[in-house]
């Protein structure tokens, strides 16, 4: 596995946006990437990973790819395909790795979670150390008090806890199979931790638009995959 940057990402704030259930954390990535004009700084390569590849105007793309914002310090890791556990496990091994390596400040993954009976769009979390919960108490985001998570996000917690790297999982209330109302509270929730200044005029309807790119990219990695976390 190959995790390729340009430029230093010391102090930065990494916002991960996998594939999981409601594909939340794709939406989320590429809505903040494409509102906010980060500049694409790096991939993510493996020969594990399925032969994919997101085309943008006529130009082929890595379907993992890094961005970053200098000025805020935050970067960004959007990814358009999915993964199986082996792959997923090693992602996260290598992604805290590498957050150490840089000095990341912290990161933040993305995703979604089913509650059973919920019309509540309600940002529940999960952070890899005890340190972490008043993070969560000052805004307001619900402990997760039980359960169990996988996949990418998982791997990033258990290894963040293990090498001192803070983690945090936001997961958004899902509603619908793919959903951006999901993405939107997260996106609201990210705004006033991060001060992204993000329009939410057009958010929803942005939010639909993103959903179905994303998961036209994502059906032609279903066949060599399995989606985790």
């Amino acid at each position: 596995m190959n995790i390729r940057v340009n430029g230093n990402l010391r102090g930065y704030t990494l916002i991960a946006g996998f594939p999981g259930i409601g594909v939340v954390g794709p939406i989320v990535a590429k809505h903040i990437v494409e509102s906010q004009n980060l500049k694409l700084i790096g991939s993510i390569t493996s020969d594990k990973f399925p032969a994919v590849s997101a085309i943008s105007k006529g130009v082929a793309e890595s379907p993992v790819r890094i961005y970053a914002d200098p000025k805020r310090k935050i970067a960004v890791i959007l990814s358009e395909i999915m993964f199986k556990e082996d792959s997923a496990k090693e992602l996260g091994t290598e992604l805290i790795n590498f957050a150490k390596k840089a000095g990341i400040r912290e990161i933040i993954s993305i995703a979604g979670v089913l509650i059973p009976n919920s019309n509540k769009d309600r940002i529940y979390g999960v952070v890899s150390s005890e340190k972490l919960l008043k993070l969560l108490d000052k805004y307001g985001i619900a402990p997760v008090p039980k359960g169990v998570t996988t996949g990418i996000s998982a791997s990033l917690l258990v290894n963040g806890k293990a090498q001192n790297v803070s983690v945090l999982l936001l997961l958004g209330t899902l509603h619908a199979k793919e959903d951006f109302r999901a993405a939107a509270e997260i996106i609201k929730m990210l705004d006033q931790m991060l001060e992204l200044n993000v329009d939410y005029d057009s958010l929803l309807e942005q939010a639909k638009s993103i959903e179905r790119e994303v998961s036209s990219v994502m059906q032609h990695s279903k066949s060599a995959s399995t989606m985790y976390g």
